[in-house]
């Protein structure tokens, strides 16, 4: 019986790590579109991204707009989809406020780690979010999904 209660809280921890990631893919693409908008094309981020995985395997972006957009677009939903889950998972298993100083924690490392060390296939918003100035707006959804995932975690816990 022991070890169903523990499957049982890890399969609900990852339950919550789940939505929680689609949480953060939802939250950090709008702050994408919104940096979009503010160039003045809303789908930019996503094009420039799509266009840097095309001329990583050599393809010429310029040949296939559209395609870029879709790959960026995908890309997006993978990376934050996982960066989601993964910062969930560091986050959830805390309780009270050490988990909402947590979720904050993580966010800012996120920044940090985006702004100065991370490889462009692995940041949400790939080149445009390069610096830790350009990667604050991805660090606040970011730590927007997680507060949010505490939320549906404690629903959950409580069902």
């Amino acid at each position: 019986m022991a070890h169903s209660a523990t499957s049982g809280r890890f399969d609900r921890l990852l339950d919550a790590a789940f939505a929680t990631g689609t949480l953060a893919t939802i939250a950090t693409g709008g702050a994408l579109l919104g940096l979009g908008w503010r160039e003045g094309e809303a789908g930019r981020v996503f094009r420039l991204a799509g266009r840097g995985l095309l001329e990583r395997f050599g393809v010429v972006s310029s040949a296939a707009p559209l395609t870029s957009v879709a790959l960026g677009y995908l890309h997006h939903l993978a990376v934050a989809t996982a960066w989601g889950i993964l910062l969930a998972l560091i986050v959830l298993p805390f309780r009270g406020l050490v988990r909402v100083a947590a979720a904050l924690t993580v966010a800012v490392g996120y920044v940090v780690l985006a702004g100065t060390w991370l490889p462009a296939p692995l940041r949400i918003g790939y080149a445009v979010t390069s610096t830790i100035p350009g990667a604050v707006p991805i660090g606040a959804a970011l730590a927007l999904a997680l507060l949010g995932g505490i939320w549906l975690h404690a629903v959950d816990r409580d069902a």
